[in-house]
């Protein structure tokens, strides 16, 4: 049925999309509370103020804004792999990250520990695949943008950090490197605050199933990853398990985010209760 380098490259394959994946969400510099989940705050389902194209292009009006702001930022990341099953493998990574506008990314290797393989073949081949996918040409074809999926608003929660409007994403183009799932976008700063999701087709007969859940948290007036999480079954093999942890941003240069346009009043702007919904960009 296989071999174990065969099982260690198709996992390769695996992290390579989830970095597309996440890239993604980081041109949009998506917003997320650690561990926040609306309905687990006991969040109340309401009458969504806006509507799905609504919230949609507030969400791309702030991402734009917040590409402009932000000229350059260094952080640290840990990676850190295991495979149960048949085989094990773990290994961990610490790398120093350092952004120039408009999207180049320098990577510099603190630490490593554990398999080799996993090391060079994995890892390496992460930071190379999100080095190459941070140009502009690559980033309009996994951004989180209306050219790439469809939204469909299936809620909105009101918990004591605010509301949150949910909507289900599904690509409306063929890639292999976008996803299917839900956000939920915060409805003061119109950031996505959570990401669960699959890539939306099965990456290869060795990885049937593949879920992940992306975090992010605010420093200053930018929202950057805080944590990412991957489980992967891999026939035979067993699962593996990736995560990432980000952590000490420095923002060594970056302007003032604009503001959203100012909403239009007029009836055509107004929900039957009378709320004021925001103009489109």
């Amino acid at each position: 049925m296989g071999s174990e380098f065969e099982a260690k490259i198709q996992t390769g394959e695996m992290l390579k999309w989830l970095l597309a994946i996440g890239l993604g969400l980081v041109i949009c510099l998506f917003t997320a509370q650690p561990g926040l989940r609306a309905s687990e705050k006991g969040g109340m389902t309401l009458d969504s103020p806006l509507t799905a194209s609504q919230v949609v292009s507030r969400m791309v009006e702030m991402r734009d804004h917040r590409k402009e702001a932000l000229r350059s930022y260094t952080s640290l990341r840990t990676y850190h792999l295991e495979l149960h099953g048949l085989i094990s493998l773990h290994a961990n990574m610490e790398v120093k990250m350092t952004y120039r506008y408009p999207g180049v990314k320098d990577f510099t290797i603190l630490s490593q520990s554990g398999s080799a393989y996993v090391r060079n073949h994995v890892f390496k081949r992460i930071l190379k695949a999100e080095n190459l996918n941070s140009h502009q040409s690559e980033k309009r074809h996994i951004a989180i943008t209306p050219e790439n999926y469809n939204f469909e608003l299936t809620g909105y929660e009101q918990n004591d950090q605010g509301g949150f409007y949910i909507l289900n994403v599904t690509p409306k183009v063929k890639n292999k490197y976008l996803f299917k799932g839900r956000i939920w976008v915060d409805g003061k700063s119109f950031s996505i605050v959570r990401i669960e999701g699959q890539p939306s087709e099965t990456l290869s007969w060795w990885t049937p199933k593949v879920n992940f859940v992306y975090q992010y948290k605010k420093v200053g007036e930018f929202w950057f990853p805080a944590s990412n999480k991957t489980i992967t079954h891999v026939r035979i093999f067993g699962h593996s398990l990736l995560t990432i942890h980000y952590k000490d941003y420095d923002l060594t240069d970056a302007l003032r985010v604009q503001p959203l346009t100012a909403a239009k009043v007029s009836l055509s702007d107004r929900t039957p209760d009378m709320s004021l919904i925001p103009s489109q960009p």
